[in-house]
């Protein structure tokens, strides 16, 4: 089957692929201009880069609290009320934004983000009912639709959203995405198809009563081990570093918005262009080798943080970036899926994002911390041997299923 005919397949045979999409599309088209522009509004607010990293912080700690949330209960209650209640989350979570007068009203927009659990578009409702809606051997493909989409989408905005910052201010963007995210939460409403087959255990008792309950919420699944040494160490060195980069970028180099929305172009132009065809790809010749190319490009890209400050230098490595968004993403996702029973998946892929999050709450604050004390390079550093570490790992560790 060629790519055009499997592209097809996945936009026309699966209602909830293209409700996804949709969903996807017109998220990004004004979140690609969010992303770029509320870093350096909260330094405007007066946050320091330490304060910056609390906000952060606590957008990781609810992030974690919600992934668990949200994944016992949309596999207990299915999974579109619980990417119902997701988008809601994050309606409010702009809100706060919207509202906002001084960077401590970004805690509240850290809690709700956070509770979302659905920054820049990953979560495990979203993940479980993506490759619940295809066969199997077309999850790679599914998930790189619904990403990719999205992504291009959010080409066009990211520099609109660095040059509205700078002329027009901020409240026009924060408006676009409230708007945005109140039809979403319609339309998702309307027009998902449930693809939880069975109730994994009826809610008509508290889970706190349940031993079993608890036991799954707190145990760590055997068959996953290597995807949680890979993720509690990623997400912690990623939290001291890339999440809060644009705001080093700002303080540290001296880069405008208009330059941070041509870097955030660049890296969506990458990921959204290359985001099908890697999947494709990934489904043919399997998801471990790209799983390790992703750590490669990730950590060339550190790399060139580290040894050059200009600005042409930074762009250019976002196409590499953004190709390593491409694998990384989709491969745990199938890898994963492939190793829990649909039953027990969305709780899994919560767990594999809960308890690394857990880990990485003071990330952001220690990365300040250690930029403001040693400078640019000191975070990136830590960055780089976390990646040098998961290679090993992904190498050693993560085998592929064959059939």
């Amino acid at each position: 089957m060629s790519f055009v005919e499997r592209l097809k397949l996945a936009l026309t045979l699966s209602e909830n692929v293209r409700t996804m999409t949709i969903r996807s599309l017109v998220t990004e088209f004004f979140f690609g201009m969010f992303y770029v522009v509320w870093q350096p509004y909260v330094i405007d607010l007066g946050a320091t880069i330490p304060q910056l990293g609390l906000v952060q912080g606590v957008m990781i700690l609810f992030a974690a609290l919600g992934n668990l949330l949200w994944g016992r209960l949309s596999d207990a209650w299915g999974r579109k009320p619980a990417v119902v209640a997701s988008i809601v989350c994050r309606l409010i979570a702009i809100l706060f934004c919207f509202a906002a007068r001084s960077w401590i009203s970004f805690i509240g927009f850290g809690v709700f983000m956070g509770l979302s659990a659905t920054w820049q578009q990953t979560n495990p409702m979203d993940s479980a009912l993506i490759s619940e809606s295809v066969e199997a051997n077309r999850v790679g493909t599914a998930v790189s639709v619904y990403m990719s989409l999205g992504l291009i989408a959010s080409i066009s905005t990211a520099s609109l959203g660095g040059y509205l910052a700078m002329n027009k201010g901020y409240s026009i963007i924060f408006l676009s995405c409230i708007a945005g995210e109140l039809f979403n939460t319609i339309f998702i409403s309307t027009r998902i198809k449930e693809t939880l087959n069975r109730k994994y255990e009826k809610m008509d008792r508290p889970l706190t009563r349940s031993w079993q309950g608890l036991k799954d919420l707190l145990s760590l699944e055997n068959e996953l081990i290597p995807f949680y040494a890979i993720n509690f160490i990623g997400t912690f060195s990623y939290g001291a570093s890339n999440s809060i980069l644009y705001a080093l970028l700002v303080d540290g180099l001296g880069f405008n918005t208009i330059q941070l929305g041509l870097i955030s172009t660049m890296f969506g132009l990458s990921w959204g262009l290359s985001q099908i065809p890697v999947g494709w790809l990934m489904d043919r010749y399997g998801r471990k080798p790209f799983f390790l190319l992703a750590e490669v490009a990730a950590m060339i890209v550190v790399s060139g943080y580290i040894l050059s400050k200009e600005f042409t230098v930074f762009l250019l490595l976002q196409i590499l970036y953004g190709l390593e968004h491409s694998m990384w993403v989709p491969a745990q996702i199938a890898l994963v899926a492939e190793r829990v029973p649909s039953e027990r998946r969305s709780l899994a892929m919560g767990k594999l994002s809960t308890f690394p999050l857990l880990l990485g709450i003071p990330a952001p604050f220690l990365g300040g911390l250690l930029y403001e004390a040693m400078g640019f390079n000191a975070p990136m550093i830590v960055r780089l041997l976390s990646l040098l570490v998961s290679f090993i790992i992904i190498l050693v560790f993560v085998h592929e299923k064959k059939g």
